[in-house]
């Protein structure tokens, strides 16, 4: 199995700015050192989730200094983006490290309403906004010096190439880089499948991902691409909590969602869920499980959709069975509520990479192969 870190943590304000982005990348550091696959950086504005906010400043940052794991992002909304200057931070970032990088994209979410508001952009145009975007993006990706590339997204347009112009730089990648689509959907996820995409997920109760996981394979079975690279990176999200016994791991969630992070505004507690603990919660049946993220579904749904919590003998079981229900890449949220005891943390991280991870069989995706680099950069 291979297991990614998430930097998605959840503070009450500027004033737990840096600290939390300090342990993101004490964080990050020791993934990289400890057999984690990437450290991804998401992308967020104008709330207190990953208070880091630019996705693509926090993975050039760990471009020049993590030396195991790929630079990761998931997700860039690809709709608040000049489509031709994304792909040239993109590209720029696939040769600070050497092909190590990895983006995914999606056309964001509809009820983040200030991030549309203020870039001025209709939520109900986003799906159609993405698709020109990722038309262009793709089409810089196979510009070459001479050819014109004219553009159209409906926001921009206008053509590139006509005085020799060219993208700068290209991608380390020959063609381009590792990108994946971030989706929840089922057609979309086969969609990607069948034009050879890779895919990004986000958080989902185990039998809903092996659902939307064989949707995946079959789609990237129908269109001949090669399944285990594409299965490799397909991600899953969790935010786990791991200490020395079930009873700590359930107390210090606890402790950490009475902070920053609070019930998202779509959770509906039960009346038989009200006022238990939430390991009394977790025991309950789960209900009706949200179909993606903003969508009402009781609290017992939201912890078992979101959550691996636990001792690492029941952390391992857990993830285990993702493992065998054909899911192989966990994307892994260790640092949430700030008000918690960043020691909680740490002790959590350090007991999955040290006792949980072995025992999956944790292994790393190998960086490019020189077929793989484009040949004027082969020394």
């Amino acid at each position: 199995m291979h297991f990614s870190l998430f930097l998605g943590q959840s503070v009450g304000g500027w004033q737990d700015d840096t600290a939390a982005i300090d342990l993101g990348i004490e964080q990050a550091h020791y993934a990289d050192a400890h057999g984690f696959t990437a450290v991804y950086s998401g992308e967020q504005h104008f709330n207190n989730y990953e208070p880091y906010g630019d996705g693509l400043g926090m993975s050039a940052y760990f471009a020049g200094q993590l030396r195991n794991a790929y630079v990761g992002l998931s997700v860039v909304p690809l709709v608040l983006h000049h489509p031709l200057l994304f792909v040239q931070r993109v590209n720029l970032l696939d040769q600070l490290t050497k092909g190590r990088s990895i983006v995914g994209i999606s056309a964001g979410r509809p009820f983040e309403g200030a991030t549309f508001h203020v870039a001025t952009l209709n939520p109900a145009e986003r799906a159609a906004l993405f698709d020109a975007k990722l038309d262009v993006v793709e089409r810089a990706w196979a510009h070459r010096p001479g050819e014109i590339l004219t553009f159209d997204t409906g926001r921009e347009s206008g053509s590139m190439g006509e005085r020799g112009q060219r993208i700068m730089p290209y991608s380390y990648r020959a063609g381009r880089p590792l990108f994946a689509i971030g989706t929840n959907t089922a057609d979309k996820i086969a969609e990607a499948g069948r034009r050879g995409r890779l895919v990004h997920l986000g958080p989902f109760h185990l039998e809903t991902a092996a659902q939307l996981a064989g949707v995946y394979r079959a789609a990237l079975a129908e269109s001949g691409t090669p399944i285990d690279h594409a299965m490799s990176w397909l991600l899953h999200t969790k935010i786990v909590m791991v200490a020395d016994t079930d009873t700590q791991a359930w107390d210090h969630l606890e402790a950490a969602l009475g902070g920053a992070l609070t019930l998202p505004p779509w959770i509906r507690p039960t009346a038989e869920e009200q006022g238990l603990p939430l390991r009394e919660v977790w025991r309950l049946p789960a209900g009706p499980l949200a179909p993606a993220m903003g969508r009402p579904e009781s609290l017992s749904a939201y912890l078992h959709r979101m959550f691996v919590v636990g001792s690492p003998e029941t952390v391992a079981e857990q993830v285990g069975a993702y493992g065998d229900a054909g899911l192989p890449h966990m994307h892994l949220r260790f640092a949430f509520g700030s008000t918690a005891d960043p020691d909680i943390y740490r002790r959590s991280l350090e007991l999955f990479a040290t006792e949980v991870m072995p025992k999956a069989g944790a292994s790393l995706i190998p960086g490019p192969t020189a077929a793989q680099i484009r040949p004027e950069y082969q020394r």
